[in-house]
């Protein structure tokens, strides 16, 4: 199995390099015609919305909408499913930063109470306390 860079999912999703975009495709079609499924690491997803949104301007909801479609795709397997999933509905349904949803999934999934944190948006979540003071 192969894992995928942020790089190379930037590349499919904007194709703002059409000839190293299509290098890619026909890397992963080779793999997942090979019976190969490529890993995609959660640091890797946090990379990528950053990237998205930052330097290619997508909103938040074209952001949720890129990584659903990710999170559904056969030949993709990502890291810590069941985290990556409770985030996203958690993104999805509050909004806010991907990247703090993912950490507060991950944490709880570690058997933390909560992240102490000093981010007022992200101490809004269940999964986060924010540090008075």
């Amino acid at each position: 199995m192969l894992a995928l860079d942020t790089n190379l999912l930037v590349r499919l999703i904007t194709n703002d390099d059409p000839v190293q975009a299509q290098r890619v495709q026909e890397a992963l079609d080779e793999e997942l015609e090979a019976g190969h499924e490529c890993m995609v690491g959660q640091v890797v997803l946090c990379e990528l919305v950053w990237v998205l949104g930052r330097l290619y301007g997508y909103s938040t909801a074209q952001c949720q909408q890129t990584v659903g479609e990710l999170l559904g795709f056969a030949g993709l397997r990502f890291e810590s499913m069941p985290v990556v999933m409770l985030a996203f509905k958690a993104w999805h349904q509050h909004g806010g930063d991907w990247a703090d949803h993912l950490i507060g999934a991950q944490m709880q999934a570690l058997g933390c109470d909560a992240v102490l944190t000093l981010d007022q948006r992200a101490g809004r979540a269940a999964t986060h306390r924010l540090l008075a003071g």
